[in-house]
């Protein structure tokens, strides 16, 4: 596979399409379950004799007008990015590509500069994902460790950012995007020395 070039993954995207949809239907069937429980309206107690106790004071959840928003708003969340993987399952189209002198991202990245000048790369880092800078504490390091990732600090609008590629997102796996690491990397430094030159 050519080294300077990530495809989006048909397998990965589609895994994670499927992962985000279940959520999204737990959160959304949650929710009317709330609701349901809310509309249901105890009914009187018929005892022999002709006996009738009133019926029971209803039982409802105090937080259910709270929980029911944010189900729903879980459930939405989900539903993009059920969207995102699924659009980049159909297309297979390029993540992330170096073409002259600057690093192409596909728009669902959100980077604030694309296409990226290689010369606002400060670091290229390809490692297990738990390993890489801003990975979270605690339980979400747990799947981190199954993972490799690359990540990649620039400079855009006088700030430092990050962007985040995980193995699994790519065709080829952990073997391509180490290869891909390794590229960008060795451009990076090229620019850099470049931009050292013209400054002297």
């Amino acid at each position: 596979m050519n080294p300077s070039i990530l495809h989006f993954s048909r397998t990965g995207s589609a895994i994670k399409a499927l992962f985000f949809l279940g959520f999204a239907a737990i959160a959304f069937t949650m929710a009317a379950l709330l609701h349901a429980e809310g509309e249901v309206q105890p009914e009187a107690v018929h005892l022999p004799g002709g006996v009738e106790l009133p019926a029971p004071a209803p039982r409802r959840d105090p937080l259910a007008p709270f929980k029911i928003p944010a189900m729903i708003v879980a459930g939405g969340v989900c539903l993009f990015y059920v969207g995102r993987h699924g659009l980049r399952a159909i297309a297979r189209g390029v993540a992330v590509k170096i073409e002259n002198g600057h690093l192409h991202l596909h728009p669902s990245y959100g980077a604030v500069s694309n296409p990226l000048p290689l010369g606002d790369i400060d670091e290229v880092i390809y490692d297990r994902a738990d390993r890489l800078p801003g990975e979270g504490r605690g339980s979400a390091r747990l799947g981190a460790r199954l993972r490799h990732g690359l990540h990649i600090g620039y400079r855009a609008g006088g700030v430092t950012r990050q962007l985040r590629l995980v193995d699994n997102d790519v065709d080829g796996g952990a073997e391509q995007l180490r290869r891909f690491a390794a590229h960008l990397d060795s451009w990076r430094q090229s620019a850099a020395r470049t931009a050292a030159g013209h400054g002297r």
